[in-house]
């Protein structure tokens, strides 16, 4: 039981910091009927904008940045995806999307991806760096880590992560239902010629929804950075299981994309952790096998076999 407990804990951490991807994929998509490919590399650009934002191309550390230059990082890994996703949507999705060319804006948001990649990689050449956290955890209980009872351990900063993740699910639901923006995004997602129509600004609009999901890029770049080292890679890997989080709702709302990713982290975590009887699987499965869960999904829903209403 209190290996259950913790590998609960443990994957439900690791699922908010998904989940939170996961909203941002699901408003994009919800708004413009996009898939944002390039969302990973922008939280990759935004953990090393951070990074070089600090302390150059040098090793950062906890103690060699003040706390005012860390504020100034943070700030400018803001600015920077916030910036690059307007850019995104200017650039390489709306010259697209005004033709209806669907391979048009795929082609593009993917050749951004591995264009920010690809510079990440040249630019920062070391096999992996530290980002510190902003919040010092490990001054917390033992070093960072709760002790609950019965052998159960988990870090505090995991409690902060599903917070995040709660919080701005809930953030981007209360702007979608309660304000006058949230209800003028919707309408120009479910008839952009009746909005135009109306007089709603809807390209306005629509650059807006990919700053925001370039600030969530940002967030989740803060929020899961600090929990393993770092490398021109890991935006694109915590980028997918966002992505899968949002395909196993498809697209669904911000609260319904959060509690995809907080399952993806569970049984990302059970297939590490757990073993069901002779099963033994491990650390070496827990990334493929979500993933082959959802390709399972994805085509039952297809053939039918999965009703695809999740709204």
């Amino acid at each position: 039981m209190a290996v259950v407990l913790q590998v609960l804990i443990t994957g439900l951490a690791a699922g908010a910091g998904y989940g939170l991807i996961a909203i941002a994929f699901s408003l994009i998509y919800r708004l413009t009927g996009v898939v944002h490919f390039a969302l990973g590399e922008l939280i990759g650009l935004a953990v090393f904008v951070m990074l070089y934002a600090a302390a150059g191309t040098g090793p950062v550390t906890a103690t060699n940045v003040s706390g005012g230059r860390y504020v100034l990082a943070i700030a400018a890994g803001l600015a920077v995806t916030v910036a690059s996703g307007v850019l995104v949507y200017l650039l390489a999705v709306r010259p697209f999307t005004r033709r209806a060319i669907v391979l048009g804006w795929i082609g593009a948001t993917t050749a951004v991806a591995f264009a920010v990649h690809g510079y990440l990689a040249a630019a920062f050449t070391r096999p992996a760096y530290f980002f510190p956290d902003p919040i010092p955890f490990d001054r917390l209980g033992h070093a960072g880590v709760l002790q609950l009872g019965g052998g159960v351990s988990v870090s505090i900063r995991s409690f902060y992560v599903i917070a995040v993740g709660l919080a701005l699910a809930w953030l981007a639901a209360w702007i979608l239902g309660r304000t006058r923006v949230g209800h003028a995004l919707q309408a120009i997602a479910e008839e952009p010629a009746g909005a135009r129509a109306v007089g709603l600004p809807v390209e306005r609009l629509r650059t807006a929804a990919f700053a925001a999901a370039g600030a969530i890029a940002a967030v989740a770049a803060i929020v899961e950075a600090p929990a393993a080292p770092v490398s021109a890679q890991t935006g694109s890997f915590l980028a997918v299981k966002g992505l899968v989080a949002a395909l196993l709702v498809r697209f669904g709302s911000p609260w319904r994309a959060l509690a995809a990713g907080l399952g993806v982290g569970v049984v990302e975590a059970g297939v590490a952790s757990l073993h069901i009887g002779p099963l033994r699987l491990g650390p070496a499965y827990r990334d493929w096998i979500p993933l082959a869960l959802v390709v399972v999904f994805v085509a039952l829903v297809r053939t039918g076999r999965v009703d695809p209403d999740v709204e």
